[in-house]
């Protein structure tokens, strides 16, 4: 069992009616780069009603210390860019580029125009900690001009990919997207367009995370299949919380690797199925379609049960992890998929814990620097925070539960990064009630 964490405050949740803060699909809402951690979140404006502003926080930390006591939080606070949809899918994603320090972060998006700042070159780690070392929120990425692929953003994720930095999101609309991806060079500090490597047709692709492990990145997804608006609908109605493009239409379980930084695409059983070259044409070469022979791997109807951008790991023996729920005899039940290194997949049922409901809380997966896995689950009929441990020893053959908290709603998040480096798993999500919800990071110091 692991002991309780030790608990960071870091701010009050907006009193929002949809959650802004601790989704699933924020990558990264906390993120390790050499010795400091770093997370982002919201809080309501001081001065203004209905406005939200964007929150960075770091603290110093020591990795090679055996405590999870560290230093306190420094926080700073974009005023110069208001937040006022009130939309859960408007959250914030951070990115540490690992070889010139830079600090990326994008927000404030659901089909929008894009928006970006970093911090300027060299100044990342800087000891003056300061809104004045980042730029102003803009419409482009260093090293490109806005485009028409910069207009319709939601979902933006970041991947630390050895020196550089990976940007990934969805063009599109909810049930009608694709996804395409950007790779920031610490040596040129710029971006390059690497392509559309997941495309929709009449559908969407929703991507439980992007991993990069051992030199290959991995990805998994669903489709949502498009359903179309009727002719009185608004203009905005794809932004509505939930449908007709809502998650009774998602079906599958695809995934495919990339040991090329992104650059070529491959499915479970090593066939190609898209090589980018940074092309603007999409076909079936050039990016993956729905139609890809080899990319899903699991046959899942509509009206299963499974939810989009629930969560994925890969372990450092080759091993990919996804999460995910499915109705097994009419029941939710969170539910594993698991890809060993030498491509065989299996599906392994989640027991001893709370049960997830359709459209409850998602979940988060992670590893430790021995391969073990951990699932962190929020309760989705209760206020639990629930987290399961496998054994890479005992051969993953169940998931234990090794802590369980209560008073908690959001979906936690964890720190990847820092788990690569450390024995310290750091959970980001927020307390429950229906005011003063705080926004709190928990410390867990993981056995050896």
């Amino acid at each position: 069992m692991l002991e309780d964490p030790l608990i960071s405050i870091l701010g009050i949740d907006p009193q929002r009616t949809h959650r802004i803060n601790a989704n699933s699909f924020q990558q990264n809402a906390l993120t390790t780069v050499d010795d400091w951690q770093y997370v982002v979140f919201y809080t309501e404006s001081e001065k203004s009603s209905g406005v939200c502003r964007v929150n960075l926080a770091r603290r110093k930390i020591r990795l090679a210390s055996e405590s999870i006591e560290q230093e306190k939080w420094e926080t700073i606070v974009f005023d110069d860019y208001d937040q006022t949809a009130d939309d859960g899918h408007n959250t914030i994603s951070i990115g540490v580029c690992k070889g010139d320090g830079t600090i990326h972060l994008s927000f404030d998006h659901h089909c929008d125009k894009l928006r970006f700042r970093s911090s300027i070159i060299g100044d990342g780690i800087d000891p003056t900690w300061s809104t004045s070392r980042f730029t102003e929120t803009r419409d482009f990425l260093p090293g490109l001009a806005h485009d028409e692929l910069m207009d319709e953003v939601s979902y933006p994720r970041f991947v630390n990919v050895g020196d550089d930095l990976l940007l990934t999101y969805r063009i599109g609309q909810a049930g009608a997207g694709s996804d395409i991806v950007y790779r920031y060079s610490s040596n040129s500090h710029e971006y390059v367009y690497l392509g559309q490597h997941l495309t929709g047709i009449n559908n969407n692709p929703y991507i439980n995370g992007i991993d990069y492990r051992v030199g290959r990145l991995h990805t998994s997804w669903c489709y949502r299949n498009f359903v179309e608006f009727p002719k009185s609908a608004d203009a905005n109605a794809h932004k509505q919380q939930a449908g007709p493009n809502g998650p009774e239409n998602n079906h599958d379980l695809c995934y495919a690797f990339s040991d090329d930084r992104g650059e070529t695409w491959k499915a479970s059983d090593g066939r190609e199925l898209a090589r980018l070259e940074g092309k603007s044409t999409v076909d079936s070469n050039t990016s993956i379609l729905p139609t890809a022979s080899g990319a899903r791997v699991f046959d899942i109807p509509m009206g299963s049960g499974i939810l989009n951008q629930e969560g994925q790991t890969a372990d450092w023996d080759g091993g990919f992890w996804a999460l995910n729920r499915e109705k097994v005899d009419n029941v939710e039940r969170w539910m594993v998929y698991y890809r060993t290194a030498r491509g065989h997949w299996l599906k392994k049922l989640v027991s001893n814990v709370s049960l997830p409901t359709e459209i409850g809380n998602r979940g988060s997966m992670c590893v430790d620097k021995s391969s073990n896995v951990y699932l962190v689950l929020a309760g989705n009929s209760d206020d639990s925070l629930s987290i399961l441990w496998s054994s890479k020893a005992q051969g993953y053959q169940a998931f234990d539960v090794v802590w369980t908290g209560n008073g908690y709603d959001g979906e936690p998040l964890v720190d990847v990064q820092r788990l690569e480096v450390s024995d310290i798993l750091s959970v980001f999500t927020r307390t429950a009630g229906e005011s003063s919800r705080k926004l709190v990071l928990l410390d867990f110091h993981l056995p050896k």
